[in-house]
């Protein structure tokens, strides 16, 4: 399992790592901000979040990733449209591939 530590910080969330590829992960949220905060992720797996957590707390949320678009934020009174958010994609081996052959160009 992969460990990717969310930093909670008032309004704004730090990922540790910024690529993603199909497997399991531990957020590590860790509220660093002077407000209560949450993580929620959004995708293609469904909704996954931690408890509201306090200055100071942490909590570990463990998620299977596939292959495309999520979306973490805190869920917590309005801080999401206050910049609390962040997209990731997630790629990999389940990618849908294009099998069509080239055209030629008629040599």
């Amino acid at each position: 399992m992969t460990q990717v530590k969310a930093d909670l910080i008032d309004f704004h969330i730090a990922l540790s790592q910024k690529t993603f590829k199909p497997g399991a992960y531990a957020f590590v949220a860790k509220n660093n901000g002077h407000h209560d905060h949450a993580l929620e992720i959004e995708g293609p797996t469904g909704e996954h979040r931690t408890k509201t957590l306090t200055p100071g707390a942490s909590e570990t949320l463990e998620v299977t990733l596939k292959s495309g678009t999520y979306e973490i934020y805190c869920p917590v009174d309005g801080h999401k449209d206050l910049g609390m958010k962040t997209q990731i994609t997630v790629g990999g081996t389940d990618a849908p591939v294009n099998k069509t052959p080239p055209k030629s160009n008629g040599y």
